[in-house]
Formats: C-alpha cells, structure tokens, sequence
C-alpha cells in the first residue's frame, strides 16, 4: 500500500474557480524545438494548435487536446509542454494517452485521486498498468511544485519516498526520476565556475539564491532544511576542506532549533559562496540564507531562489524544485558505484527502500545504446549556452580547435579563446565557453566518430558480459548531446543551414 496519511483537518475540497485561477497562471513557450531531431522528423511544434503531430524516426505520434473538455484542456497542455521539455516523445505520448484514455477531468487532479491511481497501479486488473505509476507521479510532481489547488510544497517530501511495485517497469520508473539532463548537468557546472570566479559582483540576492541551488545540487536538501540551515551549521578547515551540518527534517511536532547530526562534505566552490555570504550578513540573526536585511529566508522560497539562479544564467522558462535536485543527487551515486546505504544516508531516508529503486532503475547498457545512437529526440532550453557564440572560420583570428575523437582526426569545428587548457580537446569544447563554434563547422562528422566510439564501448561490454551501469557511456552520452545542441544551433544560424 501507499503509506500516505493526510491530516484530517486538510481540506482537498478544490472549486473550478480555482482550477481556472491555476489553468490562467500557467505559462509556456508558444513553439518547441526539437534539437536533436534526424532527417525529416519534426523540428518544431506550435503549442497553440489543438492538434500536435510529431515525427520522430520516421514514426508519426498525434496528440489531439479536442479530446478532452475546455477545462482541463489548458492544464494537459502545459503538462505535456513539461514532458517534453525533459523526457522523450514516446514518454510524452504515453502520459498523454494516460489522461486522455482514462477520461481524467479536473477532479483526478486532485491530490488524493492522483494518489489513489498510483495504488492502482499495483493492481493489474485495475485499467492501470504498472508502468503508469511513474508517470502519474511526475504528473503529481508538476502539480504540487506548481502550487496546484489543494497541494502544499512538503507534499513532495511525501511523494519522493514513493516506488512501484517491484515488478513494475523500472527503466520507465527511472526516466522519471532522473531529473537533470546532461546538457543541463554541463549547464549548472559552467555557470557555477563562473560565478565562483566573479562572486563580488554578484549581489546579496543573487549570491543567496546561487547558494541555495548548490546546496540542493551538491546534497539535496529539502525546503525545510534549507529554512533551518543556521550559520553555525557551515564549517571550514583551513579554507580547504569545507561541510555542512544537515538540519533535521523530519514532519510532525517540529522543533525549529533541533540539530541534525550529519555532517555532509560540499565543494570547495560552494563553501567560499557560503564564506562570501557571510562576509556580507550583518544582523543578529542566525540564519544562514537570510534576507539582505535580516529577516527570514521562507522554505517556500527554495524553487524561487533556483529559477532566479537558473534565470540569471540564462535558461529560459526554467522551473526546477529542490527535488528534481535531490533525484539528480542519487542518480549521480548510483551510477558511482554507491550503495543503496550510501545513498539513503545522503538522502536522509530511514529506509533502504526508494533508494533500491535507484539502484534498481539504474540505466543498463541497452538504454544507454538508445540514447548514444541517437533514437530518442529531445528538447532542450539551456543547449545554447553552453558554448561561446557562433563564428565564422575566415572571420576567427585565435587559435582553432583539433583533437582526435577514437581513431579520427577532428578539424575546422571551431575556435577556441582560452589562455591555457588542460582540458581534453573536442570531447570538453562543445560544454565549454571558451569554445566558438564554427557556422559550417564539421560537427556531424564528429557526432558520427563519437556514435563510432560509442558502438565500440557496447560491444566491449557485451564481450565482457557487463549490461549494467556504464559511467562511460553516461558521459559519452552527454558529449553527443552537447553536439548535437550545436548543430542545431548551427542551423538556425542566419546562413548556417549547411553544417558539414
């Protein structure tokens, strides 16, 4: 069973007015690229059409929102504007054919029949698959972080500890959960090495707010722990070695000022944020992310404070929660090698249970073949900043980029601005700012070498009989999507329609 108990005293009574104030409140981009799409597959979507009819790999998938009432129209659109902006046109499909087929109307919105569907889906004669379960979770995701009628924002804390049944589909139950992409990975990676280099002139609020998202990127806390988080709690050993205190988090009759005993380690980049923040803090008070003038930081202000992050960087219509973080943390583990102690610990779960199903839904060799060979499209809002801006080849007076990617020999895909670099040509540049691509760049001959080297690294492992987790091929799967955000950037380049 689901082990969820709302208070008695809470009231899901939800009216259609305020469905309507929700539905009006919702906003998306009016079109969808799609960056990675192939040859004759569909590029770009309007989302104000009643009817979506994508191509991908050659396989049409239609999505007529006249199937459903004015009312809920609205909402199952921005729903699937979300699934498609992190998961797969087949994944979007299946969400939508959910709500669709099943006839949902504004009431299976509500909290407790979301909740009641993701029960039924441990039973197979039910109308609802097993496979369903982490779909409808998701969708209970965007809801609750979207301040849904009758959700509250520490519902999540609830729904993150809930898992399928063991005989469910797990590697659906993983795309689910993995919330950062690696092109989004890449993203927060650069943007925070940038930050770090020119903190001074970052303002209060902006440092605050660039803390709290490393705070949840780097350990996961929740909302309530970033609230509770006190300036004692950050510790420094010779300006080296830096770690936190966790807060306790726990529900029930809380005790604001209790100490949590878990000391986590963070990074040396977000220990001297904490350090500067600090520095500029000159109330009374004991917490650490408060206010410029001192008053209260809200834990109702995490999402606030990582879109504004994710803003001042540069994303568009960015929304991700101190969740999506944590999921993203324990993903990261597991595909480290972590144990499924390892993994509740840092999580700050009492229970081995949902950090299994990590382990469990980790990505075997097989999915990550799908990804590296490039038969899953996908969308994504930050792929443009992640390199310096396009350039011409007879108009870049630097130095040019060359490197070898396996057995071939990369050239004229672009320049590069950096003074010095350690780092490995070709497979950093295309998540590097100091990278220029070229404008008729050869960057699908160096997407074909990597799908090359990708092939190569599967058929190692099926030699070897290792189908299970792969860092490599993680890691090489974000290279090709960096790739890839390129090529389309290329193309929509004002005479870049050509690149080689």
């Amino acid at each position: 069973m689901l082990a969820v108990k709302f208070d008695k005293k809470r009231q899901f009574d939800v009216t259609t007015d305020e469905w309507a104030a929700f539905a009006s409140s919702l906003s998306y981009k009016r079109h969808i690229a799609f960056h990675a799409a192939s040859h004759g597959d569909t590029e770009r979507i309007d989302t104000n059409e009643n009817v979506w009819a994508i191509v991908d790999c050659g396989i049409l998938f239609t999505m007529d929102f006249e199937r459903t009432n004015a009312q809920m129209q609205p909402i199952l659109k921005w729903l699937m504007v979300k699934f498609l902006s992190s998961y797969s046109i087949v994944r979007t499909r299946q969400a939508f054919f959910l709500v669709v087929g099943k006839a949902w109307t504004i009431d299976d919105l509500a909290l407790p029949s979301l909740y009641e569907k993701m029960e039924l889906c441990r039973n197979s004669k039910s109308g609802y698959k097993s496979n369903d379960f982490a779909v409808i979770k998701r969708l209970t995701d965007y809801l609750i972080s979207h301040d849904a009628p009758g959700t509250e924002i520490e519902d999540l804390f609830e729904l993150e500890q809930l898992t399928p049944d063991s005989s469910g589909n797990v590697s659906g139950y993983y795309d689910m959960e993995v919330r950062l992409s690696p092109l989004e990975e890449q993203f927060i990676r650069t943007h925070s090495v940038h930050d770090v280099e020119f903190i001074a002139r970052l303002s209060y609020k902006e440092l605050r707010d660039f803390v709290v998202l490393k705070l949840c990127y780097e350990v996961g806390l929740r909302p309530i722990q970033l609230f509770r988080l006190s300036k004692n709690d950050f510790q420094s050993v010779n300006d080296q070695y830096f770690s936190i205190l966790r807060p306790w988090a726990k529900k029930g009759k809380a005790n604001e000022n209790k100490k949590g005993t878990d000391n986590l380690a963070i990074s040396p980049e977000l220990g001297r944020a904490i350090q500067a923040l600090l520095v500029r803090q000159n109330s009374h008070s004991l917490q650490l992310l408060q206010n410029e003038n001192g008053s209260s930081w809200r834990k109702n202000y995490g999402i606030q404070s990582i879109n504004n992050t994710l803003s001042r960087w540069g994303a568009e219509y960015p929304h991700k929660t101190p969740y999506d973080f944590r999921h993203n943390m324990a993903h990261r583990m597991v595909m480290a090698g972590s144990s499924a102690s390892e993994i509740a610990y840092m999580l700050g779960h009492s229970s081995l249970q949902a950090a299994r199903h990590y382990i469990a839904a980790s990505p075997s060799i097989s999915a990550l073949r799908e990804k590296a060979l490039g038969r899953n499209g996908t969308y994504g809002a930050m792929v443009s900043l992640l390199t310096g801006e396009i350039a011409l080849p007879e108009d870049w007076r630097d130095k040019e980029v060359l490197g070898r990617v396996g057995d071939e020999l990369a050239t004229g895909v672009g320049g590069c601005d950096a003074t010095e670099c350690e780092y490995v040509p070709i497979y950093n540049c295309y998540g590097c700012q100091d990278f220029h691509p070229f404008e008729d760049g050869h960057h699908n001959a160096v997407l074909m070498s990597l799908r090359t080297e990708a092939s190569n690294i599967i058929a190692i492992s099926d030699s070897t009989r290792q189908s299970g987790m792969n860092p490599a091929m993680t890691q090489l799967e974000g290279v090709m999507e960096q790739v890839k955000a390129v090529i389309s950037r290329c193309k929509a380049c004002k005479g870049g329609q050509h690149a080689q």
